[in-house]
């Protein structure tokens, strides 16, 4: 086999491959083999017509299958032979059997990009470690004490702030219904029928609380509200609301005593104490949690600050997709329009970009520091990985694992494996220092 090679800019390596006739008459004559057992020509009885037959018969079938057979095999071989780290066949331009069985192969191909490791085994990293206060333990209790409030009606004085406001009410633009103007609007802010409203400065539009202040039950009431810039609904900026509201009843609310009772009512045979160490014990683990995230976060970044490579388009290119998905799935999440994402779309692709290239250039630093280390993955860690795919995506273990290997997804699941545990390691290793005091806060 004669291999010539190109190599090209963001680490692609065109190959030029001259087969021998032997060894494409070998597969030749092997997948003519197998058109034969299958072959059903009259005059033969199954599987007995003679190859040259069959190899005349189906000429074209047999070409198109030894091609696909030889082409991905030729070039891992070739990859291999050469040292070439192959990523990806980018595409194949050309493959040709001559009348004498040798075969050409033109193809482009992505290999993994070369660079020199930066000190791993050293880094500093300046991240601040979460205490947890009293303070967050009281804010925790006083969340859980809410569904345990009690209300009741009120009858002899009129609507005040932080009661809680039996209302009926109804915006408009105007004139017309507040939906026409803001399609997106949430019906809260439009209007409903006998909803609660706390009588609160935040409550729906800015000044809507105070507007319905001093209301008596059975009253009805219509005021205008001006939209500041600053609201979160820009279709509504610089638009007049009119509300027309009816009180049906006034209800104020009473928190119960954060006590051994509370305590017991939010996790049976609890007292207050335990409650409040089973509390700390969460926030702690989830600071631990949080502060390990941000140490592997500025680890990363620390040695993305310190080394840069070439990169492989088509990588780049399945990353920025793959998080473009991701942002538009927690936007749509969070509530965001498509109007909103689509005004953006310029800015949102760039991010995408970028960090999509941060995130190839990270993996092929940390694959190639696993290599270094040694770093390999068990076949308890691919099992393990695999299962929680299973459970992920509610696909049977079986069938996940066949699909994996059928469609290349397998290696792909044990580079993760050896990237994570390759971040393990020099993160474990990192030095970690408290970030120096800001001028302000030293004064």
């Amino acid at each position: 086999m004669n291999v010539a090679l190109d190599y090209q800019p963001n680490c692609v390596v065109a190959l030029d491959i001259d087969l021998p006739a032997d060894r494409v008459g070998k597969e030749w004559n092997s997948v003519s083999k197998e058109f034969q057992k299958q072959a059903r020509i009259a005059g033969y009885r199954p599987g007995k017509a003679p190859v040259a037959l069959i190899a005349s018969r189906y000429a074209k079938e047999i070409e198109e299958e030894v091609k696909g057979n030889l082409v991905r095999e030729v070039i891992s071989e070739a990859s291999k032979a050469h040292n070439l780290k192959l990523t990806s066949v980018e595409e194949v331009t050309e493959v040709v059997i001559a009348p004498d069985k040798t075969m050409k192969i033109r193809a482009k191909i992505a290999v993994t990009p070369e660079f020199q490791l930066p000190d791993y085994a050293n880094i500093t990293v300046e991240i601040a470690k979460k205490t947890i206060a009293e303070e967050d333990i009281n804010g925790m209790l006083e969340y859980l004490r809410e569904p345990h409030a009690q209300f009741d009606t009120v009858a002899d004085r009129p609507l005040a702030m932080n009661d809680f406001a039996v209302l009926t009410y109804e915006g408009t633009v105007e004139g017309k219904p507040l939906g026409e103007t803001a399609p997106t609007a949430p019906v809260q802010l439009q209007g409903r029928h006998n909803a609660w409203v706390l009588m609160s400065e935040g409550t729906l539009l800015p000044g809507f609380a105070r507007a319905i202040e001093g209301m008596e039950a059975g009253q009805q009431r219509t005021f205008t509200l001006d939209v500041p810039a600053s609201f979160p609904l820009p279709e509504l900026h610089g638009h007049t609301v009119t509300y027309s509201a009816t009180l049906h009843g006034i209800n104020t609310r009473t928190l119960p005593p954060i006590d051994d009772a509370l305590a017991a009512k939010i996790e049976p045979g609890s007292t207050l104490e335990s409650l409040r160490q089973k509390i700390r014990n969460r926030h702690q683990e989830s600071a631990d949690h949080q502060f390990e995230a941000q140490k592997k976060n500025s680890v990363i970044e620390k040695l993305l600050s310190q080394f840069d490579c070439e990169l492989p388009e088509r990588a780049v290119a399945v990353e920025t997709s793959s998080i473009l998905k991701e942002i538009v799935s927690d936007s749509k999440a969070r509530g965001i329009s498509d109007d909103d994402l689509k005004s953006h779309t310029d800015q949102i692709v760039e991010n995408a970009s970028q960090s999509a290239r941060d995130r190839v250039r990270a993996n092929f630093l940390l694959l190639a520091i696993a290599a270094k280390e040694n770093i390999t993955e068990t076949e308890a860690e691919i099992y393990q990985a695999i299962y929680e795919l299973s459970e992920r995506h509610k696909v049977p273990i079986k069938k996940l694992a066949s699909d994996l290997s059928r469609q290349g997804g397998m290696g792909r699941l044990r580079e993760q494996i050896r990237i994570s545990k390759a971040l393990d390691l020099i993160s474990s290793s990192a030095t970690v220092v408290e970030p120096a005091a800001t001028p302000a806060a030293q004064a």
